[in-house]
């Protein structure tokens, strides 16, 4: 996986990446991780979704933020959760931020709590 450009990663379908494991996306660089479409990260299963790295979660642009899905966005843990930032929540539409569980807004800072309201 390392020595896959961003450019490479972003041609992948849906399937294809559906197709890694957690191990293989948790060995994607930053910059890799960064070259993934909006589309490929609405395509992560809630299993993969589950075991994104905090650094990966914290380093997810709010257009890849943008393509989670309700189920994927229920998969977040709360160790994940803690590290998404505030600009991504804010950047969510009503219906993903309706898709976080309690247990997960408990989780969250007051920061990210107020952030679901802004």
């Amino acid at each position: 996986m390392g020595g896959l450009t961003t450019t490479q990663l972003a041609a992948f379908t849906d399937t294809q990446i559906r197709g890694f494991t957690t191990t293989d996306l948790a060995a994607l660089t930053t910059t890799q991780f960064g070259g993934l479409t909006s589309t490929e990260i609405g395509a992560l299963t809630t299993g993969q979704i589950a075991g994104l790295t905090t650094t990966q979660i914290t380093n997810l642009t709010t257009t890849q933020v943008g393509g989670l899905t309700t189920t994927e966005i229920a998969a977040i843990t709360t160790t994940q959760i803690g590290t998404l930032e505030i600009t991504d929540i804010t950047a969510m539409t009503a219906t993903q931020v309706g898709a976080f569980t309690t247990t997960q807004v408990a989780a969250m800072t007051t920061q990210q709590v107020n952030a679901l309201f802004s």
